[in-house]
């Protein structure tokens, strides 16, 4: 268990409903214990090991448990059944704030959360300046925590959390809140984690953020663990559960790849890679134009809640080649064809780019645009994407999707396809830049000349 930071073994919550509030009592006083509720399971036989330095993304539907099970890891409550084990001092911010008295000013508050935390005195007076200086919330810290926004009791109760120097971190939501600048401090902190290998447990909707943070995640439905892997086919799955028709749920659920936990983004590449790579390397980027053969995912999720399907994508360049080998700074144009067997309303056409980890790079629709069909008959229609590459070199994913008006007020999606098109941008001679995208940067350097003193 050295290696094992939490460990879960059939583990339920449920609670007692009683039909009426007498039951309860009668329960109490009955000489043959005879049982007048219900259970109500709001997790049911949870088995799941987390290792010392996992940052396990946990997601699924708002009611399915997500929060219970954090309280359940961070001693608030207690396991109806099961075992639950936890190796390693846990701090938690399941509510940035909660706990926080209201009269009490930030400072109060600060020392009174570190107390609660087990932070001695001297350890306090170490890190209460780092904690000021990460709250920054200059003379509100001396005001009482009623006065303050949403935001600002997230910043006060993140800087308390993440300075107690925990082994184990669990956060729910709450990057979710605050200005820009914060975010990317909080970002920054947790990276820090990462290095540190402290375990982390973070619960988000925010497909996006647990694909970028995560290097495993979980999704919940209806109190039960139904996926364990890789974090971008994880949210692949909960995204198409929350984004389809219920009655499509079970369908769904019976496709799941069931608790894979070592899933790889794979794909298959042909030997022809190789000569293309040297090819280009001895060419100008003006005539390179490839493609790779059997360059394309091996699977992708669909999300079809109408009879509305995509299909045929393909990079082209402007003169009509189809490629996916892409260069830097070069114009192709991303296209698929829609099939509609039925009529709809203010339809909307998207596409997305995203990173292998799933991290989206860049997204356009129509609907964003405000430019969406108001009438569409049934037919197939061919959609164009212009797009300049200022991607670096790697592995890229297009999804494809469209919506469009069932009810009188309410959007829904027509048909979306996750992963449906992948490209390689290759790499050219002496390449300067690094990460995802180009800016096209120019470094220049110039001699400052010397400050002349006044006498």
């Amino acid at each position: 268990m050295s290696e094992i930071a939490i460990s879960l073994k059939n583990v339920a919550k449920y609670y007692k409903l009683y039909g009426e509030p007498k039951d309860r009592l009668k329960e109490a006083l009955h000489p043959f214990k005879k049982k007048y509720h219900k259970p109500f399971y709001v997790l049911k036989g949870l088995n799941l090991e987390i290792g010392k330095g996992d940052v396990l993304g946990v997601v699924g539907r708002n009611g399915c448990g997500k929060s219970t099970l954090l309280k359940l890891i961070a001693g608030v409550l207690q396991p109806s059944e099961g075992t639950l084990t936890v190796n390693g001092k846990v701090t938690a911010l399941l509510e940035l704030g909660a706990g926080f008295n209201p009269e009490f000013t930030g400072i109060d508050n600060i020392q009174f959360y570190a107390k609660v935390l087990g932070i001695s005195d001297q350890e306090f007076e170490e890190k209460l300046p780092l904690i000021i200086a990460f709250a920054d919330l200059g003379d509100f810290l001396y005001q009482p925590v009623k006065t303050y926004s949403s935001g600002m009791k997230s910043r006060l109760g993140f800087s308390v959390a993440v300075y107690v120097d925990p082994e184990i971190l669990i956060l729910d939501e709450v990057l979710a809140v605050g200005d820009a600048l914060f975010k990317r401090k909080c970002y920054a902190k947790m990276e820090e984690f990462f290095k540190a290998g402290k375990t982390i447990i973070y619960v988000s909707h925010d497909a996006n953020s647990v694909n970028q943070l995560c290097n495993r995640a979980v999704l919940i439905h209806e109190g039960e663990i139904i996926m364990d892997g890789e974090p971008k086919k994880v949210t692949q799955y909960y995204e198409k559960i929350l984004f389809s028709k219920s009655d499509d749920i079970k369908s769904i659920l019976a496709e799941l790849p069931i608790l894979v936990s070592e899933e790889k983004a794979v794909v298959e590449v042909s030997y022809k890679e190789k000569v293309i790579d040297e090819q280009y390397n001895k060419t100008e980027p003006n005539d390179s134009a490839y493609l790779i053969e059997y360059l394309r995912p091996k699977d992708f999720v669909k999300i079809q809640n109408y009879d509305v399907d995509i299909h045929s994508p393909k990079v082209i360049t402007p003169e009509g080649t189809e490629v996916n080998a892409l260069v830097l700074g070069e114009n192709y144009i991303y296209t698929f064809r829609v099939i509609f067997k039925e009529a709809f309303r203010g339809v909307s056409f998207g596409s997305q780019v995203k990173s292998i980890r799933g991290q989206i790079i860049s997204l356009a629709s129509l609907q964003e645009a405000g430019d969406t069909i108001d009438q569409i008959m049934p037919g197939e229609y061919l959609v164009k994407w212009s797009f300049s590459c200022m991607l670096l070199p790697g592995d890229y994913f297009f999804d494809s999707s469209t919506t469009g008006y069932v009810l009188d007020d309410e959007r829904e999606v027509l048909c979306r396809i996750k992963d449906l098109y992948m490209i390689r941008v290759i790499k050219p001679k002496n390449l300067p830049y690094q990460g995802l995208v180009s800016l096209n940067q120019k470094i220049k350097v110039e001699r400052v000349p010397a400050m002349v003193r006044n006498v």
